[in-house]
Order: C-alpha cells, then sequence, then structure tokens
C-alpha cells in the first residue's frame, strides 16, 4: 500500500480521480499496442482490456495505476508475448 504521511494514496484519490487515471493509462496502452504493432483500435483495445495486466491495473491495492503507462506497457507486452507470438 503507498502511503503520503499518514494517508493512504487510496484515500486521497476518489472514484472519479481513479478512473480518469485509468482511463488515460487504457488510451496509452491503446495507442502503444496500435504504434509497436499496427493494431486496429477494436484489436488494441480488446488486448488491453482481456488482460491479466488490465485486472492488476484496475485492482487499487497493487498501485500498479500509480505507475507510468510505459510502465505498464512493459507488462503488457510481456504478458502478450507469453499468449502469442505476434503479439
Amino acid at each position: 500500500m503507498y502511503r503520503k504521511g499518514n494517508t493512504t494514496f487510496e484515500e486521497i484519490m476518489n472514484e472519479n480521480e481513479f478512473q480518469f487515471v485509468m482511463d488515460c493509462d487504457v488510451e496509452a496502452l491503446v495507442s502503444f499496442l496500435q504504434e509497436d504493432y499496427q493494431l486496429p483500435l477494436s484489436e488494441a483495445f480488446e488486448k488491453v482490456y482481456s488482460s491479466k495486466t488490465f485486472e492488476k491495473l484496475k485492482d487499487r491495492k497493487t498501485g500498479l495505476y500509480l505507475q507510468s503507462p510505459a510502465y505498464i506497457y512493459a507488462f503488457l507486452t510481456e504478458e502478450l508475448r507469453g499468449q502469442h507470438k505476434n503479439v
């Protein structure tokens, strides 16, 4: 659990702020997939939303949402490479 003083980030960030961060992260992940693998928009979204990385991203307890999109993308691409040869 991440802390700032005696308060956790989970307590500081309300649900709307958390959803905004999630939306921004997903947008970046989809964009990275499209750029790196020339995927259509719908396929890139499907890969993100069906991934274990996304499950971890939306779980506040992991703190993954606090990381940069590039850091999260590294986890996503590792996961996808393990599932398929062509992402």
